[in-house]
C-alpha cells in the first residue's frame, strides 16, 4: 500500500510538470516596451523645482500657433487650422499680450490679460469681428454672437490669453498646512513613441506631484497635477493639469523642452500644448529665440485699445441680463 501510493503522488507530480511544460501551450505576444527609469528623486524636490519656475518673471518671444477644434471629439472628429505666426509677451504674475496674424490674411487676434480680467480683438473673419471684455474667473457659455455659416471659427473665439500665462507661468506650491496638501505617487502610462518614421508603444513611469486646497465650504478639491517624466534625463516636467472650483478638469498641458541635453531644468519650454475642454479647442505654441526675462518692456504692452472701431462684447454686462 505504501509502494502504490508513493507511485500515485509521483505520477500526479509527473503529471503536473508536464502541463506546466509541454502540456501548455504559449505564443508570443507584442507589450508596449518599458522604458528605464531615472534614480529615484524626493517629492520636496519636485515641489523646488516647480518653484525655480518662478525666476521666470517675462519672456518675450516670437511664436508659432497651431489650433485644432475640439468641439465634435465626442464623435472622434476635429479640425486643424493652418499654422499661423504670433507675438507672445508674459510677465509675473498673469499678464499676457498674444498677437496672432496669418500669412494670407493678416492679423487674425489680438488678446491680453492682466490676470484679473481679458480683452480679446477678432478681426478675422471679417463678420466676426469683436472687440470682447470679461473677466478670468468667469467661465461664459458664449462669447461671440452665431452666425450662420460661421461656426467653424466659434471655437477659436473662445481663445483666452489667460489660458497660456498659467501654464507657463504656474505659481509655486504652497508649504502643506491646513488648508493645502500635496502628495507624490507614480504612474505608467502606454503610449505611442515616434522617431521618424518609426512608432511604438512604450510604457513610461512617471511622477506625479497632485495640490489640494480647502474651499470656503471646508471641502477639498484638486488644483494642480504635475507630471514629470521619469523615463528622460533630468526627470523633466511633462504634463500640467489644472482644475476648477468644482474640481473639473479645466485644461491639460503638454510640455516638451523643459530639460536641456544634459538633463538640467530650463525655465521655458521648447512648446506647449494646452487642451481646453469646455471650451472646445488645443493650442500648440512653439517658441522661436525667446527672450527671457528682458530688461526691460514697453509700458502699454499689455493694454489692448479699439482703435478699429470694432463692436465691443462686454462680457459680465451680458451675464447680468
Amino acid at each position: 500500500m505504501a509502494i502504490g501510493g508513493l507511485r500515485r503522488h509521483w505520477l500526479a507530480w509527473l503529471c503536473f510538470g508536464w502541463l506546466l511544460t509541454g502540456g501548455c501551450v504559449t505564443s508570443r505576444v507584442t507589450l508596449p516596451r518599458l522604458l528605464p527609469t531615472e534614480p529615484p528623486m524626493p517629492a520636496a524636490e519636485l515641489a523646488r523645482r516647480i518653484g525655480g519656475l518662478q525666476q521666470l518673471q517675462s519672456v518675450r518671444s516670437a511664436v508659432q500657433l497651431q489650433f485644432t477644434d475640439y468641439r465634435d471629439s465626442v464623435r472622434g472628429v476635429g479640425r486643424v487650422y493652418p499654422s499661423a505666426s504670433g507675438a507672445l509677451v508674459l510677465r509675473r504674475p498673469q499678464s499676457i499680450r498674444l498677437q496672432v496674424q496669418a500669412s494670407l490674411l493678416g492679423s487674425v487676434a489680438d488678446m491680453t490679460s492682466d490676470g484679473e480680467h481679458f480683452t480679446v480683438a477678432i478681426y478675422y473673419p471679417t463678420d466676426r469681428q469683436a472687440f470682447i471684455h470679461g473677466s478670468n474667473w468667469k467661465t461664459y457659455s458664449k462669447s461671440v454672437p452665431n452666425v450662420a455659416g460661421q461656426q467653424d471659427v466659434s471655437a477659436f473665439a473662445n481663445l483666452r490669453p489667460q489660458h497660456l500665462s498659467l501654464p507657463l507661468l504656474p505659481p509655486a506650491i504652497p508649504p502643506p498646512g491646513p488648508d493645502t496638501s500635496w502628495s507624490v505617487f507614480e504612474t505608467r502610462r502606454d503610449e505611442l513613441a515616434t522617431s521618424g518614421a518609426r512608432s511604438e508603444w512604450v510604457t513610461r513611469t512617471y511622477y506625479l506631484l497632485y495640490v489640494a486646497q480647502r474651499n470656503l465650504a471646508g471641502q477639498w478639491r484638486p488644483c494642480f497635477a504635475y507630471w514629470f517624466d521619469r523615463t528622460q534625463r533630468g526627470t523633466p516636467l511633462m504634463r500640467l493639469e489644472v482644475f476648477d472650483e468644482n474640481g473639473d478638469l479645466s485644461s491639460m498641458s503638454e510640455f516638451g523642452g523643459y530639460a536641456a541635453s544634459d538633463g538640467s531644468g530650463r525655465l521655458l519650454p521648447d512648446w506647449v500644448r494646452i487642451v481646453r475642454p469646455s471650451e472646445g479647442y488645443a493650442l500648440r505654441v512653439v517658441f522661436q529665440s525667446p527672450e527671457i526675462n528682458p530688461a526691460s518692456l514697453p509700458e502699454d504692452v499689455f493694454t489692448l485699445t479699439n482703435d478699429r472701431n470694432l463692436k465691443v462684447i462686454d462680457l459680465d454686462a451680458q451675464s447680468q441680463l
